[in-house]
């Protein structure tokens, strides 16, 4: 009966592990702030969303607060007669790229971001536009 019990208890376990929710999503996007959200985030999970705007005398700073993993954020930007109404070139290079930790940018102008992630991670990354120091 204890080897039963026992039993029961380990595949409840394993179930609840294997039943363990993934998400990674933008929680928060206006043209100044993007939050990033991952919950148990697969590897190569991604998204891209846009736009950041960056004004003159403003930075980008990118704030990581992961318990776990790593995200690629890549800043794409926007060519200044790029229509609504058309799908962006998605093969451009990135005008900036880093794996997350805490770091800023320097950057004027409009920006899709593509967030990637590179280890499976949990935790949330904020991308702010905030005035240059």
């Amino acid at each position: 009966m204890k080897k039963l019990l026992f039993a029961i208890i380990v595949l409840s376990a394993l179930m609840m592990t294997a039943c363990s929710k993934s998400e990674f999503i933008m929680s928060e996007n206006t043209e100044k702030a993007m939050t990033i959200k991952a919950e148990n985030a697969n590897v190569d999970d991604f998204f891209m969303i846009g736009t950041l705007t960056v004004g003159e005398g403003e930075q980008i700073t990118i704030t990581s607060n992961l318990e776990k993993g790593a995200v690629k954020v890549e800043l794409i930007g926007v060519p200044e007669n790029q229509s609504i109404d058309e799908v962006p070139d998605l093969e451009i290079e990135p005008t900036y790229t880093d794996t997350v930790e805490v770091g800023s940018a320097s950057l004027v102008g409009d920006y899709m971001v593509k967030a990637t992630v590179t280890e499976k991670a949990t935790g949330t990354i904020d991308i702010n536009v905030i005035p240059a120091e």
